[in-house]
């Protein structure tokens, strides 16, 4: 399951916009935008790009000791000795070990007594925990999926797994809108939708055992033995897709999405149309498996694939 429970009532009972080129996405809550005092002439998007590449001021101490952090945190286990931590930031031990004393008085750091390593401190612990208390699993999920339905040109969607199996939270149109009965709120097939064997592959066979019961026992059953073969090939290869079994005609390719504990909290799925004998090409697999692993990765998951080595 998700781990909030979603109010289908008021999460789903929304008009959906499906506009021309340019990936959009309904969203649910209101906002302000700081680009309404945008110059004439001059759009969001180049000033959100100005600002970004301009240099900012910063205390380089301050960076140079995030190094000695992030050093300390990629040891094994989180905890070593001043010259592993040293050797991981590429420092003398001297320094290293003044920004560790520091960090200690602060407890950012503490220091066993009985070897001498270090660890990350209560300090570095309530950082983390508020920082995992204002990560938005939709939002970030979201705005990768509306980048890459952009660069493809293609209708992007987000799911999580419901009370009822698969179930479409965000559609985005990045291209010319393609006319199906799916919308938000959708529940998709397990056995026969891309994004249901992406959930079956990467969840335990509890989590979907009484939806595969039902599903088998009111439309056509894949065979057992077939069934787990494809579910060992998606979990090797990091991807399902399928052709024309959930709305004829159309194409889908589903990537999951991994949270900090390697575990599957979202689907990212693309749709195009049977015709476009291009759409399975493997630049259009890469790209969605790349836009996968960068939603992972932001949302704390280690993994350099868009599988973790645990999963498969």
């Amino acid at each position: 399951m998700y781990p909030f429970k979603m109010d289908m009532k008021t999460e789903f009972g929304r008009n959906l916009e499906r506009p021309g080129k340019s990936a959009r996405v309904t969203e649910f809550k209101g906002g302000h935008s700081d680009m309404s005092k945008a110059k004439p002439g001059i759009s969001s998007a180049s000033l959100r790009e100005t600002a970004m590449q301009k240099p900012r001021k910063s205390i380089q101490s301050v960076e140079t000791g995030v190094r000695v952090l992030e050093a300390l945190v990629s040891c094994p286990g989180g905890c070593a000795h001043l010259r592993d931590v040293a050797a991981a930031a590429a420092m003398s031990r001297s320094q290293a070990h003044r920004y560790l004393q520091a960090y200690i008085n602060t407890g950012l750091v503490q220091q066993e007594p009985t070897d001498g390593r270090y660890s990350l401190g209560p300090t570095a612990l309530k950082v983390g925990l508020s920082a995992l208390s204002r990560l938005d699993v939709i939002r970030i999920s979201t705005a990768h999926l509306r980048q890459l339905a952009e660069d493809l040109e293609t209708t992007g969607l987000l799911l999580i797994w419901g009370d009822y199996g698969p179930t479409i939270i965000r559609w985005v149109d990045g291209g010319v809108p393609i006319a199906t009965s799916l919308r938000v709120g959708s529940v998709l097939p397990i056995q026969h939708s891309s994004a249901g064997l992406v959930f079956m592959a990467f969840q335990p066979p509890l989590a979907y055992k009484a939806q595969l019961e039902r599903e088998r026992a009111t439309r056509a059953a894949i065979d057992e033995a077939e069934l787990q073969a494809m579910l060992n090939e998606i979990r090797h290869q990091g991807y399902a897709k399928v052709d024309g079994q959930v709305v004829p005609g159309l194409s889908g390719i589903s990537v999951p999405i991994f949270d900090m504990q390697e575990k599957l909290i979202a689907v990212i799925n693309i749709i195009g149309r049977m015709l476009d004998d291009q759409f399975f090409c493997q630049s259009n697999i890469d790209a969605v498996m790349a836009a996968a692993l960068r939603a992972s990765n932001a949302l704390g998951s280690q993994c350099s694939s868009s599988v973790p080595m645990e999963q498969i």
